[in-house]
């Protein structure tokens, strides 16, 4: 999943455990305190202890919330995580489910309440003094099943690393044992329920002991309470069953993600991903085991900024002025963006305006960025990020050029090249380019007929002079707008439709 800005183009109870709003914490709260998708949930109760090991992390995730009177709002849904890998957090998948608004967040301070009204509230990401960090990404287990809630774990790709260190997995396997020993659980989840899925006390650190029972049974399937996952043994085989009977901890709303911590030889251990837990938080709970899915936590480990990124060379176009201009895409197999700074490791011999990028998203890219060259030129490109191969890329005006199948690139190119002599405060061309073709292609593909109308707007705003461009204040910063196109895109909403 990847999370971008906007482009230049057009000017019941939440599943399981966690938890949909942050009761009390501003404009965020708007989600209903009961989570809403189709079944119960946990959080810990009975907690030993305040806090915790400093790994087990809150993970808030921006969701649509449908009003009471038809209105769409921003509510965050809270769950917890486990930070077992440098920039890689492990948390359940269904907090994922529904319509996820924007990247997740993971916090690791002591009063969330506090630091988060803290943060500045323009969409960007959190400043690197603040106890935030951003996911550039998040990934579900492949095999993950809404249904039977089976392979519940999903990683969030973080875009810094917390001033601590992961805490390891635990690569073996809660064997028998462990059963009948005490173990600790922890999570930001309700301190207690108020309803059989509603809490209340979320967004607070807690550590509780509780009872391992092994591998569940079909009895743990209950109607009252459905969980069928629990009727299928291939199933049952993944999860581990805790007792949370009193005294002993429970999980609750919002524990969701969290970990059983076992100790072995002195050394604390990640050993699970909580997912499930009873009526009123009460009497049990169950957790993905991590032994079945390694291979899976051992890839988003490497995707942690492990795995390569490489540029490719995809066409070159003339312009009006006599220049050309290269388009370059590329493949960041990490789930992070890559920072790449300007100098032997990034450099470009013609481009003098600094239009490559230095950061690069996660994924692949085939309209990721644009150099131009003089027709007497030889572009020069060169990356060598670390853990790639250095890629070095020559272009001229005889290399491979741009064909109308690559219009919807090129159209998009022209246009920011134009919107950048605007100069407006935070543009990006690179990810005006990335946005914009993005735009055209699934328009174009959308409303074919209309491909003339949106071909003639992209070639208006092309040919808009520096003196003609406006920067537009939105939420989401300042956006280049040209006036004197608005003729032409109204033609082609009235064309597609809207």
């Amino acid at each position: 999943m990847k999370f971008k800005k906007l482009g230049l183009a057009l000017g019941g109870a939440l599943a399981l455990a966690c938890s949909s709003a942050e009761p009390g914490i501003g404009q965020d709260s708007t989600a209903d305190a009961t989570d809403t998708t189709d079944t119960t949930g946990e959080g810990i109760i009975r907690a030993t202890a305040l806090g915790g090991r400093k790994e087990v992390v809150l993970v808030t995730i921006p969701v649509y919330v449908v009003n009471p009177d038809n209105t769409v709002s921003i509510g965050t849904r809270g769950c917890s995580g486990s930070y077992f890998a440098p920039r890689v957090v492990l948390t359940a998948a269904h907090c994922f489910k529904g319509a996820v608004a924007g990247p997740p967040r993971v916090y690791w301070g002591d009063n969330y309440a506090v630091d988060v009204a803290a943060l500045p509230n323009d969409g960007s990401p959190p400043p690197a003094s603040s106890k935030f960090a951003q996911g550039d990404s998040y990934e579900q287990h492949p095999n993950y099943s809404a249904e039977l809630n089976s392979a519940d774990m999903a990683v969030i790709y973080l875009d810094r690393k917390p001033p601590f260190d992961p805490l390891p997995l635990a690569r073996f396997r809660l064997d028998n044992t462990y059963v009948g020993t005490k173990v600790t659980i922890q999570g930001w989840g309700y301190g207690q329920a108020t309803g059989p899925v509603s809490g209340t006390g979320g967004f607070i650190k807690r550590t509780g002991k509780t009872v391992l029972l092994g591998t569940p049974t079909a009895a743990d399937y209950h109607a009252d309470d459905p969980n069928p996952g629990m009727l299928d043994p291939a199933v049952r085989e993944t999860v581990v069953k805790l007792d949370g009977h009193a005294p002993n901890s429970n999980g609750c709303f919002g524990d969701s993600g969290g970990p059983i911590i076992v100790n072995k030889y002195g050394q604390d251990y990640i050993a699970s991903v909580d997912y499930w837990g009873g009526y009123y938080c009460e009497d049990y709970s169950l957790h993905v085991r991590l032994d079945p899915f390694l291979p899976f936590l051992d890839n988003a480990y490497k995707k942690g900024g492990q795995e390569t990124l490489i540029p490719k060379f995809v066409c070159q176009a003339p312009n009006q002025n006599g220049t050309r201009t290269a388009y370059f895409g590329f493949d960041n197999k990490n789930g992070v963006a890559i920072t790449v700074p300007y100098g032997t490791k990034n450099s470009a011999t013609t481009d003098t305006k600094n239009w490559r990028p230095t950061k690069f998203l996660p994924g692949k890219y085939d309209n990721g960025f644009l150099i131009d060259f003089g027709t007497t030129q030889t572009l020069t490109y060169t990356l060598a990020p670390d853990n790639s191969p250095k890629t070095t890329i020559n272009v001229t005006k005889n290399s491979t050029a741009c064909t109308a199948a690559q219009s919807d690139l090129v159209e998009a190119g022209n246009s920011c090249r134009s919107a950048a002599a605007a100069g407006c405060a935070g543009f990006s061309i690179t990810q005006c380019l990335q946005e914009h073709a993005s735009f055209n292609q699934d328009f174009n593909g959308y409303v074919p007929a209309c491909k003339a109308e949106l071909t003639a707007y992209n070639a208006c705003q092309a040919s808009t002079t520096a003196a003609n461009w406006v920067c537009t204040s939105d939420l989401l910063g300042l956006s280049p707008y040209a006036p004197a196109c608005d003729d032409l895109l109204y033609a082609w909403f009235a064309c597609a439709g809207f």
